[in-house]
This record gives C-alpha cells, structure tokens and sequence, in this order.
C-alpha cells in the first residue's frame, strides 16, 4: 500500500474509508487492551486520526498499513493503562454518579461526627446506645441481647446520652 502525495490519503483512502476498514478490528484490538469501551472508542478514534494526520510516516516498504495502525493503538493503549495507573478512576460512567444534594452531605457529615462523638464513650455505654437508639430496641430487649439488668441498660442510656452530648458540643455540633 502507497500513501498519495502531502494531502494525507493512504493508498487513495478517504478518512471515511479509512474508518469504515479499520475502525472494527480496532476496536475489538483496544477493548480488549483496556477492558473499557468507552476508552477503547477514544483509542480507535486517536488511532485513525493521527495516522490521517501523519500519513507522510506511513512506510509501505516497512509494513502493511493495518500493522501501522495496529502499533498507533497499542501505544495509545498502554498510554492510557499508564494514566489509569497514575490518577485512578473513581468511577467510570457518569451515569453511575447520584446526585448528592447539600442536606445529604450535611446529614452524612452530622452522621461521621456522632460516629466519632460515639467512638469516644465507654465502650458499655456506647453498646446500650447503640442497641436502643439504632437497633430500635426496648430496655427489656437491650438488656436481654446484653445480658445485663434492666435498671443497668437505663443507667447506662443515662450516662452514655449525656457523655455523647458532651462530646458533640466539644466537636461544635451541638450548641
């Protein structure tokens, strides 16, 4: 295969042509090197542009045109694992992102507090705070899952609802 003169053309291929060849198997050939589609459309989309744009490198006696092709979109796909590896992705698809209004991050950040504030209790007032307020328990139920008295559950709720308090007017979430 030749390439004709400076205006870009492979062996008289329009871009179109060019696409409508190679566009496929390239395709398949950068999903697979990447194992995402979307990258792999970009990468077949860099590949034909720039061997449109650099047909003048294109040597027919050094190959045929599709190996060309083919070495352009490896390099583009280890390019594009080397990135990933650099600045991994969070997420892939925008699709997948959920909208998070501003009282969802005030209530998720209320929430990482009164965790912390609970971390900070004694571990038995922390077990009845959490089994009566957060597991939905009666006293009855708490101190039967804790197996400890009813009158200790109540102490305990007490005690560990006025340190929690304490602890989330120290961290300013309460007044």
């Amino acid at each position: 295969m030749g390439r004709t003169g400076a205006d870009g053309l492979l062996d008289g291929m329009t871009m179109a042509e060019l696409h409508q060849r190679f566009a496929g198997p390239l395709l398949v050939f950068a999903n697979r090197s990447v194992g995402d589609a979307e990258l792999a459309r970009e990468i077949v989309n860099d590949t034909l542009l720039r061997a449109w744009r650099h047909a003048h490198r294109f040597d027919p006696e050094r190959g045929e045109l599709a190996t060309w092709l083919f070495t352009i979109a490896r390099n583009l796909s280890i390019d594009a694992g080397r990135r990933r590896l650099a600045r991994p992705t969070i997420t892939r698809d925008v699709e997948d992102l959920e909208v998070v209004e501003d009282s969802d991050v005030d209530r998720i950040l209320e929430a990482w507090e009164i965790a912390d504030a609970l971390r900070s209790l004694q571990p038995a007032h922390r077990a009845v705070i959490i089994e009566v307020h957060y597991r939905g328990a009666s006293i009855a139920e708490a101190a039967e899952r804790l197996g400890i008295p009813q009158g200790t559950v109540k102490s305990r709720l007490y005690y560990g609802l006025r340190g929690l308090r304490l602890a989330l007017e120290e961290r300013g979430v309460m007044g």
